[in-house]
């Protein structure tokens, strides 16, 4: 599994354990119901995350097409390399889901422990801000795969086979929603101003991450407008 720079020592612990959490490699229909359920985890996160997998599905699928018409045999190496990064990125997608909803059960966790003393309610106060930075963080990766995860869905939408282009217009789509919904995910977790410098300065970042994904979401409604009558 490739790992981002920009992911922490934490983060990249959990995707690289994360093929023992309970939810790692359950089926489609299994997910919908525990999502469905009248329970807080798993939630948007994961949902987010399950999106932006089937949208790196759909960019694999686009670039493995290309690959097979000999027309495009200019671009035949560039779709190698955008499919076969769509497949890592799908799989790791699929286990920020896990991840997310493991650590949204924490931040649940903390909410259950004991404040009937000082002491404890500063221990309590302090396993929730530590939940929410997690929480946070996962989020944070699920924007950086989405901004390449887009990137890839506008370059093999402008270069790849053009009976697919809708498939890998619906992957950016699909990838601005998950995106925009990682971004406020952060904002609600570390808003208020309680979180110090860290909880300042990443709301920041994912907007700016945010603004990218949206912009190829932007890029390829010019191209639909452009080859679509």
């Amino acid at each position: 599994m490739m790992f981002h720079p920009e992911r922490t020592k934490d983060t990249r612990d959990s995707l690289a354990q994360s093929d023992d959490t309970p939810r790692n490699g359950r089926s489609l229909e299994q997910w919908c119901e525990d999502i469905a359920a009248p329970t807080a985890a798993p939630g948007g996160g994961a949902a987010a995350a399950l999106a932006a997998a089937f949208a790196a599905s759909l960019v694999e699928m686009v670039a493995g097409l290309t690959m097979e018409r000999k027309q495009y045999a200019d671009v035949h190496a560039e779709a190698g390399r955008i499919r076969a990064r769509a497949a890592i990125l799908s799989r790791e997608l699929i286990d920020l889901a896990s991840v997310d909803a493991e650590s949204f059960a924490e931040f649940l966790r903390a909410l259950a422990l004991p404040r009937g003393t000082e002491v404890e309610r500063a221990r309590r106060a302090d396993a929730k801000l530590a939940a929410l930075r997690q929480a946070s963080q996962v989020q944070y990766e699920l924007l950086l795969c989405l901004v390449e995860v887009s990137e890839l869905g506008l370059s093999i939408a402008q270069t790849g086979h053009t009976g697919s282009m809708g498939d890998a217009a619906t992957a950016v789509f699909l990838a601005a929603g998950a995106a925009r919904g990682a971004y406020w995910a952060i904002r609600s977790n570390l808003g208020g101003g309680t979180t110090g410098s860290e909880g300042r300065s990443l709301p920041d970042s994912a907007l700016s991450h945010l603004e990218r994904v949206e912009a190829n979401e932007w890029r390829v409604r010019q191209l639909l407008s452009e080859r679509v009558p």
